[in-house]
């Protein structure tokens, strides 16, 4: 019986080892963002567009003129909601905002 007790101890705390020592995922560290939209709708020449050559253009070069933004806001809205972009830089929450409720408010070219 004491064996038992103690195989059954010695499981348990291998166990508890492996969960502590479980790498998180990416996902897991993320925080995810929630749009505000209710100021008026940014304008896509004075404010989205120096938002996405100063964040996203050092690796997405295709991101330059306005048809190319407004072609990949799909992808562009879903990566910055879910914290994924963009990459070696952070966008304060009204810049995220701008961005987002810009490509919300359908994607004028202003």
């Amino acid at each position: 019986m004491k064996k038992i007790v103690s195989l059954f101890a010695v499981l348990v705390l291998f166990f508890a080892m492996f969960i502590s020592c479980k790498k998180k995922n990416k996902e897991d560290t993320q925080v995810s963002y929630t749009p505000s939209c209710s100021s008026s709708t940014p304008s896509f020449s004075a404010t989205v567009k120096p938002l996405i050559q100063s964040a996203c253009v050092n690796c997405h070069s295709e991101y330059s003129t306005y048809t190319q933004i407004s072609s990949s806001s799909s992808s562009i809205r879903s990566s910055i909601v879910s914290g994924s972009m963009p990459k070696g830089t952070t966008l304060s929450e009204g810049q995220k905002n701008s961005i987002v409720c810009w490509i919300d408010a359908g994607k004028p070219n202003n």
